[in-house]
């Protein structure tokens, strides 16, 4: 079985879907250690939890005012 389809394991654009932002968004977050990531070889995997403890702590996605 592949890391990529692991169980709550998910690429940057799988990632990226499910929170409706860009993969290059997500990417920039992970540099700048907002988000937690973890490197397999030359993969960056996201794990589900991870994923949303970014989404519950960043105040900074918006939408027309409403934090997501």
């Amino acid at each position: 079985m592949s890391v990529a389809r692991l169980p709550g394991v998910l690429t940057v654009p799988e990632a990226a879907s499910r929170v409706a932002v860009s993969a290059g968004t997500l990417r920039k977050e992970i540099r700048d250690g907002n988000l937690r990531a973890r490197r397999i070889g030359r993969c960056v995997r996201i794990l589900d939890e991870d994923l949303a403890a970014w989404l519950r702590d960043d105040g900074s996605i918006q939408d027309a005012g409403t934090t997501v």
